[in-house]
């Protein structure tokens, strides 16, 4: 609704609202981006959009306006690393209507699940869903609860001037309009803590090493989730061979879920169970311990299946994770514990069941092939079902390389995040890796955000600067393309 029928709304019985020439107004009504001295009526938040086929992260103040006033036509101008036509667009209802557009829509959601690829607009947060890619604004991600203030340059103020003593007080008051209040998930993928990674936190007797460069990225969201694949015990030593692809780590390890604020792991996959089920209770019971909810393995098929219900204001979030790699081995049965075996029968009637616990279901799975780019046939099959079961999105690893972003029925399939916390150093596809953030409103996904990382000396996740997270997304992208194909 418009902010002239919001005013009609608000006048007193018997008033009548015309628009006339501003010169013959006795009360001026005037939408500002400074915050203005005088009466507020109204206040609206904005967010910069594109699409995701864009590398451009984010806009300086400058960028912004040089864009708005449509005086850039290449996102190579501002960074992106091949050509890429700027397409302005106008959007009526729900965003802000620019001067000479090169397109013109009456709401945000009209550009449908392909807007242009250079596209740029400004839209309401409530606007927003999952095909549009938000640009930060100065490096700061506007929709961040994180942030201290939202961008006074993404803020429009409604007032009124002239003889504004005719107007009721009441009406006068300044708006209690706060920024959008939005739930927000963030999921990461393999974390070991054995091998390589444990020599180097107990050589530094820093248990948190690996996430101190990493933590802040992780820790602001609602509800953070990486997929745990290693156990954390003291009943065995760890392995002599720096080579084992046994991995563990002892219980002091914890303190870098701690410090990231993560929330919950998945523990359905390949290599929970290296020592033994006794080694996995370890586990668990040290994430319990430091607060952290595991899913995805347990004592029977029931308990591996169960899912780890999360309620975040009005969100109801139900995770669970299943294991694609080792089911003949790890895999729980009936009276056997183990991991949840990723069977396309147990994984629908998981999803059915968490549907009548939560508004948003999503499975994480440990699938694939190593060291490949593109998904295989039977993962897209599973994947298809489970969003057919009702999955809200589906999240993937274990392929040690990042991988592409599909859609089902309008809803996202992430195919592999990658490596998070790895010790393979050995080439650069395996040292990439995607943080997922996640933004929800109510039970409705509303946007996603890829963040590139870097791994560094065998241990240490970063954030990937300039051309090291455009060739990241790059990578995507070509997956995503591939699968596009298929």
């Amino acid at each position: 609704m418009r902010w002239i029928d919001l005013l009609r709304e608000q006048l007193p019985p018997r008033w009548t609202l015309e628009l006339v020439e501003p010169e013959k107004a006795s009360i001026r009504l005037r939408v500002v981006s400074r915050y203005p001295t005088g009466p507020i009526l109204g206040v609206r938040y904005l967010v910069p959009v594109t699409s995701h086929a864009n590398f451009v992260l984010s806009l300086d103040a400058s960028s912004l306006d040089a864009l708005l006033a449509g005086q850039v036509e290449d996102w190579r101008e501002l960074g992106h690393p091949e050509p890429l036509p700027v397409v302005r667009i106008s959007v009526q209802e729900n965003g802000k209507a620019l001067d000479q557009p090169d397109r013109t829509v009456i709401n945000a959601s009209d550009l449908g699940a392909n807007p242009p690829g250079g596209a740029f607009a400004l839209v309401e947060p409530w606007a927003l869903y999952p095909h549009l890619r938000v640009l930060r604004l100065d490096g700061r991600d506007p929709l961040r609860p994180d942030q201290d203030d939202y961008p006074a340059s993404l803020t429009e103020w409604l007032t009124v001037e002239g003889a504004i003593d005719l107007l009721p007080p009441e009406l006068l008051q300044p708006p209690l309009a706060t920024p959008p209040n939005f739930t927000t998930l963030t999921f990461a993928g393999d974390v070991i803590l054995g091998r390589t990674v444990h020599r180097i936190m107990a050589a530094r007797g820093d248990w948190a090493a690996p996430f101190r460069s990493i933590a802040s990225e992780l820790s602001w969201a609602d509800l953070t989730v990486v997929n745990l694949e290693c156990a954390l015990t003291r009943r065995v030593h760890p392995p002599a061979d720096p080579y084992t692809l046994r991995f563990m780590s002892f219980p002091e390890a914890i303190a870098g879920l701690a410090l990231s604020g993560i929330d919950a792991v998945s523990l359905a996959n390949n290599h929970s169970m290296d020592f033994g089920y006794a080694a996995l209770q370890d586990t668990m019971q040290v994430c319990r311990e430091a607060g952290i909810t595991t899913f995805g393995a347990g004592d029977n098929l029931a308990a591996a299946v169960r899912p780890a219900v999360f309620r975040i204001g009005p969100s109801r979030i139900a995770l669970l994770g299943f294991d694609g790699v080792s089911t003949d081995w790890y895999g729980a049965g009936e009276n056997t514990p183990g991991t949840a075996p990723l069977r396309a029968d147990i994984v629908e009637n998981a999803i059915r069941i968490a549907s009548q616990q939560a508004d948003i279901v999503i499975p994480f799975f440990h699938w694939g092939a190593e060291y490949t780019l593109v998904p295989t046939a039977h993962q897209r099959a599973i994947a298809r079902r489970a969003i057919d079961a009702g999955a809200t999105l589906v999240v993937g690893s274990h392929p040690h390389w990042v991988q592409g972003v599909e859609w089902h029925r309008d809803r996202p399939i992430f195919y592999s995040l990658g490596n998070f916390v790895f010790d393979q150093e050995w080439s650069l596809e395996t040292k990439q890796g995607l943080i997922l953030h996640l933004w929800l409103s109510g039970a409705e996904l509303i946007r996603y955000e890829l963040v590139p990382v870097l791994i560094e000396d065998y241990h240490r996740p970063r954030l990937a600067r300039g051309e090291e997270a455009q060739v990241i997304l790059q990578r995507v992208r070509e997956s995503s393309s591939l699968l596009s194909e298929g």
